[in-house]
């Protein structure tokens, strides 16, 4: 990391501090970015320690104490719930390998029924018959995956 710094960088601070600007420190200023930056913190930082600590308005303790609970309680619930967030993972994996074992069965079993079989009792061209049985997949699988998609999908 490259450090940008300036000569005249400790004279600026102590002059935004104490509020004592001459016409030299002003006029760097106007040319010095990084001083300007500096002269800048330096006076909101000066306005913040300013402030009366009395005039601040503190958060009820009885509310701060809750809230803490809250948070405590909150993130032990989210380790209790963790292993179980692993199982509901998992299951949902194993399920979408289910419905792609079932259409891939469904293919291969609607597509030798439509080249062999179905050929020689309805007389259809065969590769009309294996469209069918594509479409037909397609319409299983539209319908598992409809019937699976509440498991698979967190509302």
């Amino acid at each position: 990391m490259i450090r940008i710094t300036c000569p005249h960088e400790d004279n600026i601070a102590n002059a935004a501090r104490t509020g004592r600007w001459d016409d030299s420190t002003r006029d760097h200023v106007k040319q010095c970015a990084h001083c300007r930056e500096i002269a800048g913190i330096a006076e909101w930082m000066g306005n913040i320690a300013g402030m009366d600590a009395q005039a601040a308005v503190l958060p009820d303790p009885k509310q701060v104490f809750l809230n803490a609970q809250i948070a405590a309680l909150q993130v032990a619930r989210e380790k209790a719930l963790r292993p179980l967030v692993i199982v509901e993972f998992v299951v949902r994996i194993m399920i979408i390998l289910a419905l792609a074992a079932g259409i891939l069965w469904a293919w291969f079993g609607f597509r030798s029924l439509a080249a062999s079989s179905l050929s020689a009792y309805l007389h259809i061209p065969q590769p009309l018959l294996i469209s069918a049985a594509a479409l037909l997949t397609s319409l299983i699988t539209i319908v598992f995956t409809k019937l699976v998609q509440p498991m698979l999908i967190e509302e």
